[in-house]
This record gives structure tokens, C-alpha cells and sequence, in this order.
């Protein structure tokens, strides 16, 4: 297990040379590159945490995928510092400016507190990291960390992506983008488990295509809630968020999101193929992590153009 987690982890070492091609694009290229990794690898972690918290047999053929993807995070966090070379060019409250909401958020959105709060989030990461193992149930390092990697996701979250915009406030955005991070590493990790089977994998594929299932369900669920709740309230420094994104060209994106990104996987997982084809769940795992970086660009990428 130790020897193909080392191997499969070798093609990560070339992240580096990526956020460095990223970065001469500027601070905006480099942080949607940078943002989504982050989200994938934080992601991946939850989806270990789950599975030793439950010392679940579905996650044994995930293990040699998932483990290389979340010890990035450690790299990722300090990769990151990047950004606060020039927050100014990512978030609305580092401009100053005589808004008042912005003025009222400034005890919690200042740079000195956003740099505590990041370093602290991610040294607890690679504590919880070090807690794991592959190969061996930890259900009490899982089943305490998963809460607080939770936690800490979400106010990370809230810190890098929802304060892109300048008056948006939603209390279920972390989870919303936790849950979309976890499937896509789970998307991931059973796309990379599909490509070479294991004896250890077909006993686990209707376990797997039913996490994913049940992941996704869980993901459109706080999705939709979020828009209700919000489009309902009708405040307008919230609804302008959803107004933006379903405004042309990002209304297309979220057709596209809501169809390929939910509906069709939805239907195709429910099938016995990829419960019994390793290949079928390749493709549809494939087909959803594709799906989840589109779902990331529709709430990232309009505040940053």
C-alpha cells in the first residue's frame, strides 16, 4: 500500500511548475488554479476522515489515490501566501473605499486577521493528517477530525471564495463547497481506481457508486435550499449574486452545471452499470469531477473578470 501511494503521488510534484505558469497569468490566474486544488485536496481529506471514521472497505481501493491528493495540503497552504503579496486584486474589503458593509466587516476581513486564521486552518490540516495512515482503521482520528476539518473548511472557505464578492453572505456557502470538493474527490479517486482494478475494488463498486450518489444528492439539496432561501428574502446585496450568475454567459455555464453536473450522473448512477463495471464508474466518476471544476468556475470566476 505505502510503495503505490509513493508512486501514484509522483505526478503531484509537478504542481509546483504549475502555479508558476499560473502565476504569469497574475494573482487571478494563479488563485482559480490554485483555489481549486485547494478545494479538491481539502475535499479528498474529508473523504479519508469519513472513511476511517466508519472504517468503511469502500475507501480501501480509494486510499492510494486520495492520500497523495490530500498531503498537498500542507504545500498548498504555503504555495498560497502567494496571494497575500496582493490581496487588493482579489477581494473588494482589502480596496478600501467608504462602503459601509464593507467598513462593518473590517474587525473580521483585515489582512493580519485573514493571515492568522489561514496559517491556523492549515497547520490543523496537516495535524489531522498526520493522525491517518493508509492502510489502518483510525476511527477516533477520523471521527474527531472530521468535524473539525469541517469546521475549519467552512471558514476557510468563506475567507478565500465567498469573499470575493463584496456584499454576498450565505451561511450554507462552505458546505455547499466542501460537498462539491468532496465529490469531486471522490469523483477522483474512483476515476483512478477504475483505471487499473483492484481485487479490493469490484466488491466495493455498489458501495461507491452509492457514496457518490448519495454525495451528489446532498450537494444539489444545499444547493437548491441556498437558492430558495436567498431568492425568497429578495435582499439585494445577496440576490445579485444568483442575478450575475444566471445573466449571460454564466446562465449557460449554470444550465450546463445543473444538467451534466447532477442530473445525468444522477440517473446514471442509479443504473446497476457502474455497480458492476469498473469502467462504467470510471466514466461517470470522470465525467462528474469535469463537472465539479465547471461548477467551481460559475461561483469563482464572474467576480474575478
Amino acid at each position: 500500500m505505502q510503495r503505490s501511494i509513493r508512486r501514484v503521488g509522483v505526478p503531484w510534484a509537478l504542481a509546483p511548475v504549475l502555479f508558476l505558469l499560473a502565476l504569469l497569468w497574475g494573482v487571478k490566474g494563479f488563485f482559480l488554479l490554485w483555489g481549486f486544488l485547494t478545494l479538491l485536496s481539502l475535499g479528498a481529506l474529508l473523504v479519508l476522515l469519513l472513511h476511517n471514521a466508519v472504517t468503511s472497505l469502500w475507501g480501501r481501493p480509494l486510499e492510494p489515490h486520495l492520500y497523495p491528493l490530500a498531503r498537498l495540503l500542507p504545500w498548498l497552504g504555503l504555495l498560497g501566501l502567494v496571494l497575500f503579496l496582493d490581496l487588493p486584486a482579489l477581494y473588494p474589503w482589502a480596496r478600501g473605499g467608504e462602503d459601509p458593509l464593507l467598513a462593518h466587516r473590517a474587525p473580521y476581513l483585515n489582512a493580519p486577521f485573514f493571515l492568522l486564521r489561514y496559517a491556523l486552518f492549515f497547520v490543523l490540516f496537516t495535524l489531522v493528517l498526520q493522525r491517518l495512515r493508509p492502510g489502518e482503521a483510525r476511527a477516533t482520528a477520523g471521527a474527531v477530525g472530521l468535524p473539525l476539518v469541517f469546521a475549519a473548511g467552512t471558514f476557510l472557505v468563506f475567507d478565500l471564495f465567498m469573499a470575493l464578492e463584496a456584499h454576498f453572505y450565505s451561511a450554507s456557502y462552505g458546505a455547499l463547497m466542501l460537498l462539491s470538493g468532496a465529490v469531486a474527490a471522490l469523483a477522483y479517486g474512483a476515476f483512478r481506481a477504475s483505471g487499473a482494478p483492484t481485487s479490493e475494488l469490484g466488491p466495493q463498486l455498489p458501495s461507491l457508486t452509492n457514496l457518490l450518489l448519495a454525495l451528489s444528492i446532498v450537494w444539489i439539496y444545499v444547493e437548491a435550499t441556498t437558492l430558495i432561501i436567498i431568492w425568497g428574502a429578495d435582499f439585494p446585496h445577496e440576490a445579485e449574486f444568483y442575478l450575475r450568475r444566471t445573466a449571460a454567459p454564466w446562465g449557460s455555464l449554470a444550465f450546463a452545471v445543473a444538467v451534466g453536473g447532477f442530473l445525468l450522473p444522477f440517473l446514471a448512477l442509479l443504473t446497476n452499470l457502474p455497480k458492476r463495471d469498473p469502467r462504467w464508474l470510471g466514466g461517470i466518476a470522470l465525467w462528474a469531477l469535469v463537472f465539479r471544476f465547471l461548477h467551481y468556475l460559475w461561483y469563482v470566476l464572474p467576480p474575478l473578470v
